[in-house]
C-alpha cells in the first residue's frame, strides 16, 4: 500500500554538479608544455585529449587495440567492448610508439595514479586538472564543433543518452557566457 504523500514535507532534490572541462586554448598550453618536456607524456596527454577515453581504459590499452583509424577499448566500464575514432596525427604518433611492442604489450605500463600524476604536473597553477578532465573536455570540444550527441554517446560509451547530454548544458553556459561579452 502506498501512503498518500504528507505535503508538509520538503521535495529536496540532489543538484548535480556539471563537470569541470578544460577549453581548448588551455589544453594546448598543457599538451605544449608536456611535448617541451617528455615525449610519453605528451602522446598520453594528447590520446586522453583526442579520444575521451577513462584513465583505466588508458592504462589497460594494448598494441593489438590500435588500428589505423581507431582504437578498441575492451572491456570498459560496464565491461563492454566499444570503438574509439582517432585522427591520423594521434594514430601515427601512437603507431609509432608501439612499433616495437609485441602485439599483447600494454602501451602506457603506468599507474591510474602516475598519470593522474602527469595531468598534474602540466596543470596551472590555478587549476587541478584530472584524467577525467580530459574525458570532459573531449566532449564539450566535439558537441561545440558540432558532433552529433548519439555519436559521442558511442565514442564515450555511455549507455544513456542523458548521460552525455549533460555536455550539453555546459554548452549552454558558454552559450550565455559569449553573448553576454556582446556589447549593445
Amino acid at each position: 500500500m502506498v501512503s498518500p504523500r504528507n505535503n508538509n514535507q520538503k521535495h529536496i532534490r540532489k543538484v548535480k554538479k556539471l563537470p569541470k572541462y578544460l577549453d581548448k586554448t588551455k589544453i594546448d598550453e598543457m599538451l605544449e608544455n608536456a611535448r617541451n618536456d617528455n615525449k610519453r607524456n605528451y602522446l598520453i596527454l594528447l590520446t586522453l585529449w583526442r579520444t575521451g577515453i577513462r584513465n583505466s581504459e588508458l592504462i589497460n590499452l594494448k598494441k593489438r587495440d590500435i588500428k589505423e583509424d581507431e582504437i578498441t577499448i575492451r572491456q570498459g566500464k560496464g565491461h563492454k567492448d566499444r570503438i574509439v575514432p582517432l585522427d591520423n596525427h594521434l594514430s601515427d604518433l601512437l603507431q609509432y610508439h608501439t612499433a616495437k611492442l609485441p602485439l599483447d604489450d600494454v602501451v602506457f605500463p603506468l599507474t591510474s595514479a602516475q598519470i593522474r600524476n602527469i595531468t598534474h604536473r602540466y596543470q596551472s597553477k590555478d587549476e587541478v586538472v584530472k584524467p577525467h578532465t580530459f574525458r570532459h573536455s573531449f566532449a564539450v570540444h566535439c558537441l561545440k564543433q558540432g558532433m552529433n550527441l548519439r555519436s559521442l554517446q558511442k565514442i564515450l560509451g555511455h549507455n544513456d543518452l542523458a548521460t552525455t547530454a549533460v555536455y550539453l548544458d555546459l554548452i549552454a553556459k558558454d552559450i550565455k557566457e559569449d553573448y553576454q561579452k556582446i556589447e549593445w
